[in-house]
């Protein structure tokens, strides 16, 4: 149960850092493009996980 809680603050911690990273330096891609992009594949990984979708399943056997 520590280790859990240990290593999701690790990733909160990393996650909150990129994104620190990503406010601060000039890019050629904005902020709003990267959390437009992720949050689509974010969405297409829930229906993914919600609908068992796998990819034999979509291009057969």
């Amino acid at each position: 149960m520590k280790n859990d809680i240990i290593t999701l603050a690790a990733i909160l911690g990393a996650i909150i850092a990129f994104a620190a990273f990503l406010l601060s330096a000039q890019s050629p891609v904005s902020v709003e493009a990267l959390v437009g992009y992720g949050s689509v594949l974010t969405l297409l990984g829930v229906a993914a996980l919600e609908y068992r979708i796998s990819w034999r399943g979509l291009f057969g056997r």
